[in-house]
């Protein structure tokens, strides 16, 4: 049977159409699997961006003792037919975000992450009133360190970050090499600065809970509570850089999964590492108190980053093993070249809300009351439309680096209006159910005080979401585009060069007081927007992307 024949017949039977994306099929599966050398058939490899492992066509024998040519040519062409299937399977997988219909790649991809936060909004809540059953300390404890946690995990989530949007441009632009090339190297980074910043942070913790102010017993559960969510500091990074994968394949339903099972984990755990009877069910418990809660926690991250690893050997299409990969220095800088904005933007962001409680505390305890409580009812609302901004870096990511300039500019576009469509919906619930929503968290009304912030904040909040869903939707897109520097414009300008002083003048120069810090929260958020609409206007983002190899 001749070459070109048994091509032709494949064609006849898969249809002329896919001729065009068989044409590398052809050369990797099927020329390999015609072809011998010294004793038996040459391997066909797996698809050509998973290189690590080979998969023998057949261990027949008497086709080798035989050397009935037409034989083998008519083995080896049905094992070629089913690569190429299964390829065809694959490509089609892949080329999803790409050439799909934008409603469905932009849901697709965005309600599993609008899930994700949902669970992971939840699960703090849950988690922080097992803690405030032991003391207000305990529950204090928790709340001060959570500013220095989230600095030093900065540096991950912007590994993450950078690593997502360039995995997917390559992974768009059918560089699979590259792509798993990047992976790799961003596996390594996340392990290895997990390590080292572990271990500096669980020796460093007394001087940095000292160095914040914290004295007495106050200061003995920061540094215990701090310590271990050190420990658990390393599982996090590890985890970031198989999120990264996963992300930027569109896998988000996957990452859904997982984070859901390591919430809930920890939610069954904390009862019983914390208290001595387990509430509910009147069984012993291991009584650690704000200790029990912090180890609780890394169980929990430990499982996250074991269901990561499997969730990456069962489903990606893209395998890495550590002991396999190659250490590159200058892909490594392109990533912390992409990564170091969006770290400086996550870390610049947790400092500044450390000074905005500050500044808020200063009107009072019951403002500061509204403003906690508001702000979990905004959190809630805007899930939606951050889940669609987290899901932008993937999917822009992939169709820039397949070329996809139109098409990524409407799936924008399109992404813009959902955002709009969503909020427009918190909104209508914020103005026709305050009260019962305010309801949740004030049972009593007597603080006339709390009751008129808290509406007052609500209202404003209501325009707010607006805002912070196109917030996202644009720090998506930047970051899609592998140009995060943008992105900590805004992250880190919104805070420090917008709220913070907007809430000081308004404060030193106006009698407006309370409602002068609502002002500030819209304005920022407003003028921000702003910013990254002109920056998304006056750029030529067809340039503004790695996989072909630019950069800005």
């Amino acid at each position: 049977m001749a070459r070109g024949g048994t091509w032709d017949s494949i064609i006849a039977v898969i249809g002329d159409g896919a001729k065009s994306e068989l044409a590398g099929v052809r050369e990797n599966f099927l020329t390999p699997a015609l072809s011998f050398r010294g004793e038996r058939p040459r391997l066909v490899p797996v698809p050509y961006y998973s290189y690590y492992e080979d998969i023998p066509c057949t261990e027949s024998e008497s086709l080798l003792e035989t050397e009935k040519m037409n034989c083998t040519c008519y083995v080896f062409t049905v094992v070629g037919i089913s690569c190429i299937l299964e390829q065809v399977i694959i490509l089609e997988k892949q080329n999803f975000i790409t050439t799909g219909h934008i409603n469905r790649v932009i849901l697709t991809i965005a309600t599993p992450l609008m899930i994700n936060n949902l669970i992971r909004t939840l699960y703090n809540l849950t988690d922080g009133l097992y803690v405030a059953q032991l003391s207000a300390e305990d529950f204090a404890a928790t709340a001060f360190i959570w500013p220095l946690n989230f600095l030093f995990i900065s540096l991950g989530m912007g590994i993450s970050v950078g690593a997502t949007a360039l995995i997917a441009q390559y992974f768009g632009a059918g560089k699979y090499r590259d792509a798993q090339r990047y992976a790799g190297n961003a596996m390594v980074l996340t392990y290895f600065f997990g390590f080292v910043l572990s271990v500096l942070g669980y020796f460093l913790a007394p001087l940095f809970v000292e160095w914040m102010g914290a004295e007495g017993t106050f200061l003995a559960k920061s540094v215990a509570y701090l310590k271990i969510n050190f420990i658990g500091l390393f599982f996090d990074f590890c985890y970031f850089g198989y999120q990264s994968l996963l992300n930027a394949q569109g896998r988000t339903r996957t990452i859904t999964m997982i984070s859901a099972a390591s919430s809930i984990s920890n939610v069954i755990l904390d009862p019983i590492f914390i208290f001595a009877t387990i509430p509910f069910v009147g069984l012993t418990g291991l009584n650690w108190g704000i200790e029990g809660a912090g180890w609780a926690t890394v169980i929990a991250k430990v499982l996250l980053l074991v269901l990561a690893i499997r969730a990456v050997r069962k489903e990606s299409d893209i395998q890495i093993y550590l002991r396999h990969v190659k250490v590159d220095k200058e892909v490594m800088k392109e990533i912390l070249k992409v990564a170091w904005p969006s770290a400086f933007g996550y870390g610049g962001a947790a400092l500044g809300f450390t000074v905005l409680n500050g500044l808020i505390q200063s009107y009072g305890t019951s403002v500061l009351a509204a403003y906690s409580m508001v702000n979990r009812i905004s959190d809630l609302l805007t899930q939606p439309q951050m889940g669609i901004g987290a899901a932008l870096t993937a999917i822009i990511g992939q169709n820039m680096g397949a070329g996809l300039y139109d098409r990524a500019h409407a799936i924008f576009r399109r992404a813009l209006m959902w955002v709009l469509m969503i909020s427009t919906v918190g909104c209508i619930i914020v103005f026709f159910f305050q009260t019962p929503i305010l309801g949740v968290f004030i049972k009593d009304r007597s603080d006339a005080v709390l009751w008129a912030n808290a509406v007052e904040y609500l209202n404003y909040t209501a325009f707010i979401i607006f805002f912070m869903g196109m917030f996202s939707s644009y720090n998506g897109f930047f970051q899609g585009c592998g140009v995060t520097k943008y992105s900590m414009h805004m992250s880190v300008g919104r805070l420090w060069v917008l709220r913070l002083p907007i809430i000081w003048v308004l404060g030193a120069f106006t009698a407006l007081g309370a409602t002068g810090v609502w002002i500030a929260m819209l304005l920022s958020n407003a003028l921000t927007v702003l910013y990254g609409h002109i920056v998304y206007k006056t750029k030529d983002w067809s340039t503004l992307h790695y996989a072909k190899g630019e950069q800005t």
